[in-house]
């Protein structure tokens, strides 16, 4: 991926025009800045006490002045310098402003495309991620990206008027301008070496910032076993080792930044002394003409110092470009199945009319050699209610994303009422599905907020009503009631109230089928007993899976279904499948 063609890329994100204005801008505040230098040579030789002077685009310049009536003089000369130095920073305020904003919306826009790609993809895909990576490359990474748009948009700006000065330094003295340019071009060779740092070392700092964005989660979310094991000092010490990684990466960084900055320094003072030696000594170039070529170079040396650095930062930031590309790339690849001519039904849910079926549903994990479910086939009759059971790892929660939707079997198919929920069908059937895991999420938003995710347009009587069919009637006793906030996961609220809260939610959709997994193992015997209530009466109205394994839950299931080593072992009532679960390994 070369630096430029990143660049073109990058830049395509933006809103149509936007690229273009800000390059006419550039454009624009270069002329300024070029003729404003320009007429500093006749503003020169008035005050020296000339007529005229000899160089041919100082005269057109003052051609061009008479035409449109303005005499020779130090007013007339300084008014049109003084309105070129406002128009030029009129064009300069302006491109800022347009540079800022393109700058935000690119990063807006690659940050928007990559969270999309991330909720666009298969599960499956997801699953086998690292959280933590995705976090990073959407928060630090992109930032990232943003830091070294800004710079590369300094950079063409800096071109911009670097073209301007060499043109202006042409324009007096084309020996001159040649003679710099070519001893700029050697020093900006000599630095080639910094730039390949600079590239290497942005490839480093996204390893470092990934390293630490993964240790600040899993410390945080482990910061309750840390305390209960008394691991402090070592959580500490790793936190300590992995945020120091990072710094060095940056130290680096800038300690590279540093050194080109002074090698550019040192030598642009040895070629402005060399040009002012040589315009004096062997161009004779006129006083006037080289006075404002010194004026040139003294200003083009720092730009290029400043067009250098810019490209340096750049090049930093553009590893972190290419891994947002890289993981859209994957998201592509991993995406689900386009609904085709159906995506306009989307968002109808399919009802359960009859029956869902799962025929010889198979399902694999990459790097595992068993099947999480082999061979599965099970019907689940329209508003009836079945129980799920087995140990550890017999295949059950891969068994509830596969009714839900979220995972696709490898081979097999599942079917509603006989058709098969096919790529045209997944985002239909999910609007008919409620889920209710054992790890309850919740957002760090007040219990009216997390109730509304489930049905947006919930009036606050059906809040109050689901809450009351999921046995959650603690929330009417709470001093803020639905204004509560339930904290960072819901942590303000006890593991029980949190799964009533999420039934709730559940309930709030509407659902054609209800997945409970391991969703009353954190409730006290009075609130089970009330959501087994709460389920029964349930019954007729919906269909129902439960998946867990404590006795008052499960035996008034219509059927039961006993899962070992992704596959079927028992399959009935309660009363046939019974000796499974007295067994120990069922326990």
């Amino acid at each position: 991926m070369t630096s430029a063609a990143a660049f073109v890329r990058l830049l395509r994100t933006a809103p149509r025009g936007w690229a273009g204005g800000l390059l006419v801008l550039m454009i624009l505040g270069s002329l300024t800045e070029g003729i404003g230098l320009l007429l500093l040579v006749p503003l020169l030789d008035v005050l020296g006490g000339q007529a005229e002077d000899r160089n041919p685009i100082a005269q057109h310049l003052v051609a061009a002045l008479r035409a449109v009536g303005l005499p020779l003089s130090l007013g007339s000369l300084l008014s049109v310098f003084v309105a070129l130095i406002v128009l030029r920073s009129l064009v300069q305020h302006a491109r800022e402003r347009l540079r800022a904003s393109l700058q935000h919306r690119v990063v807006d826009t690659l940050r928007q495309r990559c969270f999309a790609g991330l909720l666009g993809a298969e599960w499956r895909w997801i699953a086998m991620g690292r959280q933590a990576d995705h976090a990073n490359l959407l928060l630090t990474d992109v930032s990232r990206v943003g830091v070294g748009l800004y710079f590369g948009l300094s950079l063409l700006a800096s071109l911009a008027t670097a073209l301007a000065y060499v043109g202006t330094a042409l324009a007096l003295s084309w020996q001159m301008t040649l003679l710099a340019m070519l001893s700029g071009g050697l020093v900006f060779g000599a630095l080639a070496g910094h730039r390949r740092a600079a590239l290497r070392l942005g490839q480093n700092l996204g390893s470092a910032n990934r390293a630490l964005q993964g240790t600040i989660q899993e410390s945080l979310a482990g910061i309750k076993l840390t305390k209960i094991l008394g691991t402090e000092a070592r959580h500490l010490e790793h936190f300590r080792q992995t945020t120091q990684q990072l710094r060095d990466e940056q130290l680096r960084f800038q300690a590279s930044t540093s050194l080109s900055r002074a090698g550019f320094q040192i030598g642009g003072g040895l070629l402005l002394a060399a040009y002012l030696y040589a315009g004096l000594t062997l161009a004779l170039t006129p006083l006037p003409e080289l006075l404002v070529l010194v004026m040139v170079f003294a200003r083009l040396i720092p730009l290029f110092l400043s067009a250098h650095q810019d490209y340096h930062h750049w090049l930093h930031a553009m590893p972190a470009l290419g891994e947002a590309e890289r993981l859209l790339d994957a998201c592509r690849q991993a995406a689900e199945p386009d609904a085709g001519a159906g995506a306009d039904a989307a968002h109808i849910p399919v009802p359960v009319r009859e029956s869902i079926d799962l025929e010889g549903v198979t399902l694999r994990y990459a790097g595992r050699d068993q099947a999480a479910l082999d061979g599965i086939s099970l019907r689940f009759p329209a508003r009836t209610t079945t129980a799920i059971m087995g140990p550890s790892g017999a295949g059950k929660s891969t068994l509830a994303d596969v009714l839900t939707g979220l995972l696709t079997p490898d081979s097999g198919a599942v079917k509603v009422d006989g058709a098969e929920i096919g790529p045209a069908r997944r985002m239909a059937w999910r609007r008919s599905v409620a889920y209710v895991p054992q790890d309850v999420f919740l957002f760090h938003d007040s219990i009216r907020a997390n109730l509304l995710w489930g049905d947006a347009h919930a009036t606050e009587a059906e809040m109050a009503d689901a809450l009351r069919r999921a046995a959650a009637d603690f929330v009417f006793e709470l001093p803020q009631g639905l204004a509560t906030v339930v904290g960072d996961g819901g942590l303000r609220l006890s593991g029980g109230e949190r799964q009533r809260i999420a039934l709730a939610r559940a309930l709030l959709r509407r659902p054609s089928l209800l997945i409970l997994d391991e969703a009353t193992s954190a409730l006290d015997t009075g609130n089970e007993a009330r959501i087994r209530r709460a389920i029964e009466q349930l019954h007729g109205s919906l269909t129902a899976v439960i998946i867990g394994h404590r006795l008052p839950t499960l035996e008034h299931a219509d059927q039961v279904v006993v899962l070992e080593a992704g596959t079927v072992k028992a399959q009935g009532s309660w009363a046939a499948v019974r000796q499974h679960t007295e067994s120990p390994r069922h326990a």
